[in-house]
C-alpha cells in the first residue's frame, strides 16, 4: 500500500517541476521579448556584415536605422513578437525571442 503512495507523490513531484520550469522559461521569455530598437539594430548589422561594399556598408550604417525603423512594424506577442518590414511591395516578417534570436518567416 505504501508503495502505491510513494509512486503517487512522486509523479505529483515531477508534475510541479515540470510546470516551474515551463513557468521559469515563459518568464524568461516575456522578460526577453525584444523591441523594434533592437531589432533594428539587428537587420542594420546583419545587413552591414553581408555587405562585401565599404561604400554600401557606410550608407546602411548612416541611413540604416531611420529607414529600416520606418518600415518596420511590431506585433507584439508577450513572449515572442513579429516584426514586418514592407520595403515597396515586398513583406519580410521575423520572428524575434530572447532579446537576440531572429528568424526569417516564409
Amino acid at each position: 500500500m505504501r508503495n502505491v503512495e510513494r509512486d503517487s507523490s512522486s509523479d505529483k513531484r515531477g508534475s510541479y517541476k515540470f510546470w516551474i520550469i515551463i513557468g521559469f522559461v515563459l518568464v524568461l521569455l516575456a522578460i526577453t521579448n525584444p523591441n523594434k530598437d533592437e531589432f533594428v539594430k539587428w537587420v542594420v548589422n546583419s545587413t552591414i556584415e553581408e555587405s562585401d561594399n565599404e561604400w554600401v556598408s557606410a550608407g546602411i550604417n548612416l541611413l540604416g536605422n531611420p529607414v529600416i525603423s520606418g518600415v518596420t512594424t511590431q506585433q507584439d506577442l508577450i513572449f515572442v513578437s513579429i516584426f514586418n518590414m514592407e520595403l515597396g511591395s515586398e513583406t519580410t516578417s521575423v520572428l524575434g525571442f530572447g532579446k537576440r534570436f531572429f528568424i526569417r518567416l516564409p
